[in-house]
């Protein structure tokens, strides 16, 4: 791993009216999960447009209220979430999806709050591990390529305080976080092999 990524995270709330859903007119709603949507859709569309590949945008949590059936949403609660790997790319989609959720707020009359949750920065590998994973890799024979993670990790708290680098398995499929996950038995006994050079080389080179 070179870096791990970015995240920033915050709570939204749309707030428009509850209100009868049979007999307020489509033009005389406040309908904050209508609004919401909408807004959501702006922050993917976000996304789906900036230049670098490893600019993501998930919302992941909603709650809506008073959430029945016949009875128009008056407020509804999202977490958003942007990741990347650099702190400039995290704040021009914010700042973009600000604009725009304001606007879309203020079209459809509907309120918007934001709280922040998170803004972890992203944090690079120490490049003297970087070059030692990948060179008992290759005295190994174990082919390998550089990337930055897109999921948090440990090891980005652990960068505070001292060196840190990380080794990832391939995951069949690319799959994570689900129960189709897997890595092979191979693959695990590589990486275990790489780290063990690995810390071997490591006290080589750090011994007085």
């Amino acid at each position: 791993m070179t870096a791990i990524t970015g995240i920033y995270r915050e709570e939204v709330t749309v707030s428009g009216e509850a209100n009868h859903a049979g007999t307020t007119l489509m033009e005389d709603r406040k309908d904050a999960l209508m609004g919401a949507s909408e807004i959501m859709l702006a922050f993917e569309q976000l996304c789906r447009e900036h230049p670098a590949d490893e600019v993501v945008g998930t919302v992941g949590r909603i709650s809506n209220e008073p959430n029945a059936a016949n009875i128009i949403p008056g407020q509804t609660v999202f977490h958003l979430e942007v990741r990347a790997a650099q702190q400039e790319q995290k704040r021009w989609v914010m700042e973009a999806w600000g604009v725009q959720a304001a606007s879309i707020a203020k079209r459809r009359g509907l309120s918007l709050g934001r709280r922040l949750i998170l803004d972890q920065p992203s944090q690079p590998m120490a490049q003297l591990l970087i070059r030692l994973l990948a060179a008992q890799a290759g005295r190994l024979g174990i082919k390998t390529y550089a990337l930055g993670s897109m999921a948090g990790h440990d090891a980005a708290h652990m960068a505070s305080l001292t060196s840190a680098g990380m080794l990832f398995v391939p995951s069949l499929g690319g799959k994570s976080h689900c129960p189709d996950e897997e890595s092979r038995i191979e693959d695990i006994e590589q990486a275990g092999n790489v780290l063990l050079q690995s810390i071997l080389a490591l006290d080589v080179e750090l011994s007085p």
